[in-house]
């Protein structure tokens, strides 16, 4: 990609950060510790805060590239227009639109199915896109264990010793 590309990747992703961090404003605060910073809205807001810095960053360092004059015009041109695909998608951008779908697919269904349901879902469709094709077979066994694994010691994790509640959903 070229650096107004990767700017707007930033631009989009400091969106996206900005929004779930309002969003996490809206968490009911439960504190399971008493009088401590560990409530349930910290994490989120700790996510969103640090996507959010990230996303600075990276525009800030693509807009530093931007402004260093490019040593050869045509060869620039010559790779943004590979293929002859001008508008294109490439795998990356493919990906990363997947990616969104998933997460928006994951959010509508958070509360629906349940945490340990819908994260399962989501880790095994996320984790299968970004394993190369050729590579998802041998890989199969451990994607599974771990897309199911995983949710189940987060739960266990957030509501015994945080005594934090995650939906239940179908499990309930």
């Amino acid at each position: 990609m070229n650096h107004k590309q990767e700017m707007g990747t930033g631009l989009f992703f400091l969106i996206l950060s900005l929004s779930y961090l309002a969003g996490s404003f809206s968490i009911s605060s439960f504190d399971p510790f008493g009088n401590s910073p560990m409530t349930s809205r910290a994490i989120p807001q700790l996510i969103g805060g640090l996507m959010a810095a990230l996303s600075v960053i990276h525009i800030a360092g693509n807009a530093l590239r931007l402004k260093r004059p490019q040593k050869d015009q045509a060869a620039v041109r010559e790779t943004a227009t590979a293929g002859g695909r001008r508008f294109g998608f490439d795998r990356s951008s493919r990906l990363m639109l997947f990616s969104v779908l998933f997460m928006c697919v994951y959010i509508f269904f958070f509360t629906r199915l349940g945490f340990i349901l819908s994260t399962a879902a989501f880790l095994l469709a996320e984790i299968f896109l970004l394993i190369p094709p050729e590579k998802r077979r041998r890989w199969a066994a451990f994607v599974l264990c771990f897309s199911a694994g995983l949710p189940v010691l987060l739960y266990l994790l957030f509501t015994r010793p945080l005594s934090m509640f995650l939906p239940v959903g179908l499990l309930g």
